[in-house]
C-alpha cells in the first residue's frame, strides 16, 4: 500500500529492473547485449591529418562500450539511513515520516545458545524482505553511477 503511494510521486530510476512490475533482470541483460552490440557495429568518423602533412584524411573508429559489474551483495544492510535525504522532495510529508519511522528507532540484538547481547540501534540497513528495501537502495545506487 505504502509503495503504490510512493509511485503515485515518485519514478524509480529507468534503469532499474529488478523488483519492478513489468520489468526483469531478463530484460537488463537484453538491454546490455542491444548496447555492446550497437556499439560493435557502430563507428564514428575522425579526421586525421595525412602522413605527407598536408590536409586531413577522414577515418573510422568503432565505438567502444565498457561493462562495470558492481557487486551489491550487501547493499541492503550497508544502507546509510540518511538516504531519505536523497528522495525525490515531492513526497508527501506523511509518507516520508512514516518512511523515516520505518528505518529510524530500530533495534538488535544477538542471541548464541541462551545468551543474549545488549540491544543495539540499527545505523545502517534497510528491513530485510520489505518491498520497500530496494527502493531506499535505488537513489543510494544512482547517486554513485550513472549509465552513459
Amino acid at each position: 500500500m505504502v509503495l503504490k503511494r510512493l509511485l503515485w510521486v515518485w519514478t524509480p530510476h529507468p534503469h532499474q529492473y529488478a523488483y519492478r512490475s513489468m520489468r526483469t533482470t531478463t530484460m537488463q541483460l537484453a538491454h546490455l547485449i542491444h548496447e555492446v552490440e550497437h556499439n560493435r557495429n557502430h563507428y564514428f568518423q575522425v579526421n586525421l591529418p595525412k602522413k605527407s602533412g598536408v590536409g586531413n584524411q577522414l577515418h573510422y573508429r568503432p565505438h567502444r562500450a565498457l561493462l562495470v559489474l558492481v557487486d551489491f551483495s550487501k547493499a541492503f544492510d550497508s544502507i546509510d539511513h540518511r538516504v531519505l535525504s536523497r528522495l525525490p522532495a515531492n513526497i508527501p510529508g506523511v509518507n516520508c515520516r512514516w518512511l523515516r519511522n520505518l528505518l529510524f528507532g530500530r533495534y538488535a540484538k544477538t542471541r548464541v545458545g541462551h545468551r543474549h547481547s545488549d540491544r543495539r540501534p540499527m545505523l545502517r540497513g534497510v528491513p530485510q524482505g520489505s518491498v520497500l528495501g530496494p527502493y531506499f537502495c535505488s537513489p543510494f545506487t544512482y547517486t554513485h553511477f550513472s549509465i552513459c
